[in-house]
């Protein structure tokens, strides 16, 4: 229960017939619910454009409240902006992280950080705050949080011992 009190609240907004707003959504809200202590502490405004003819997608991160959305005004100021196809980004999210970037000793770390390389995927703004968003909506659960949650397993069974 005191997990759920710490999640900050991930709102849905604006989202047009095309839109890949709701994808992302979910993104965020996963990584809220994973990471709600890091979720609370990123602020900023992240805009992600895509190279298909999706709208783009804003993420208002406030700390107690993030809201994701299609872009209104895809001009204005953004604290952050990662431009790329939307399956670039998805192998962004699909990367073992470490320190908020692509793990070069996978693969998919390898081929995620190809992607920021070349060029595929361009980053715009400060690199903490794109490592810290990258780190919010990354599939794989953070090592810690592994360790924490195998760890009342582990105390069981000495304790049966």
């Amino acid at each position: 229960m005191a997990g759920e009190a710490e999640q900050p609240k991930v709102r849905l907004g604006r989202a047009g017939g095309g839109s890949i707003a709701a994808a992302v959504f979910a993104f965020v809200e996963r990584g809220a619910i994973l990471r709600p202590h890091h979720a609370r502490e990123l602020r900023g405004s992240v805009l992600l454009r895509f190279s298909e003819d999706y709208q783009a997608v804003e993420i208002d991160l406030r700390g107690d409240e993030i809201l994701v959305a299609d872009a209104r005004d895809a001009d204005r100021a953004h604290d952050l902006v990662i431009e790329g196809a939307f399956h670039d980004f998805a192998a962004l999210i699909a990367a073992p992280l470490t320190g908020g970037l692509p793990r070069p000793t996978t693969a998919t770390g390898r081929a995620a950080l190809g992607r920021l390389a070349d060029g595929r995927i361009d980053i715009e703004g400060p690199l903490r705050l794109a490592r810290g968003l990258l780190r919010l909506i990354s599939a794989f659960p953070d090592k810690q949080a592994d360790r924490l949650a195998q760890q009342p397993a582990a105390d069981k069974r000495a304790t049966r011992a």
